[in-house]
């Protein structure tokens, strides 16, 4: 099973009320939107990851 490659649209829908997720929306490469879905521990984490992708250097 090869994974579905997707692409940040450079939309970010912030939660409107405490505990929903935020939703990070992509598109496939034939056009498709995609929605990725980050709960308050994941979209720190990922903020952390992109922010300092190498935390021992």
């Amino acid at each position: 099973m090869n994974p579905l490659i997707v692409r940040w649209d450079r939309t970010v829908i912030h939660p409107q009320q405490p505990g929903e997720d935020t939703i990070v929306c992509c598109l496939t490469n034939g056009g498709q939107p995609v929605a990725l879905l980050l709960d308050d521990e994941l979209r720190e984490a990922l903020g952390l990851v992109l922010v300092d992708p190498d935390p021992e250097n």
